[in-house]
């Protein structure tokens, strides 16, 4: 398998040059990519052993998606999220697709992940929140 770097600014770059495009249209497109990710990296996280979710974690540090993840009840916390950048609204689209992913594996059931926090807003840590999909008809 062969990998390909890409640095911050250049992914800020790149989300820039689809936003001014795309306007925030883009941002489902990131969101999509981050899916397809995530099913990469659950796939050789199942090839491992342990933990799916602690896999993962080494595993987006290894590739340089962020400098530290942490997986919790409360949520997923992340320090030097390569989307990071400056913007009026929050960048981690790709990882939040990654970790929608992540936690339909683990869990068996399909779930929302959401970005309530994200350091291109100025907070010290991008932190995402999973909800389980509502199963029923109502």
């Amino acid at each position: 398998m062969k990998f390909v770097k890409i640095s911050q600014t250049e992914m800020g770059n790149i989300r820039t040059l689809y936003e001014g495009v795309m306007a925030s249209a883009s941002h489902g497109l990131f969101y999509r990519e981050g899916i397809l990710t995530g099913s990469e990296i659950v796939r050789i996280a199942r090839d491992e052993e342990g933990d799916l979710l602690e896999t993962a974690s080494r595993l987006l540090i290894a590739r340089g998606w962020a400098e530290k993840v942490e997986f919790s009840d409360e949520g997923i916390v992340v320090q030097g999220s390569i989307e990071a950048g400056s913007s009026s609204q929050p960048t981690c689209h790709r990882l939040r697709g990654v970790f929608k992913r992540l936690y339909e594996a683990a869990e068996h059931r399909k779930v929302l992940c959401e970005e309530e926090e994200c350091e291109s807003l100025g907070s010290n840590n991008c932190v995402f929140r999973i909800t389980m999909e509502d199963d029923s008809d109502d």
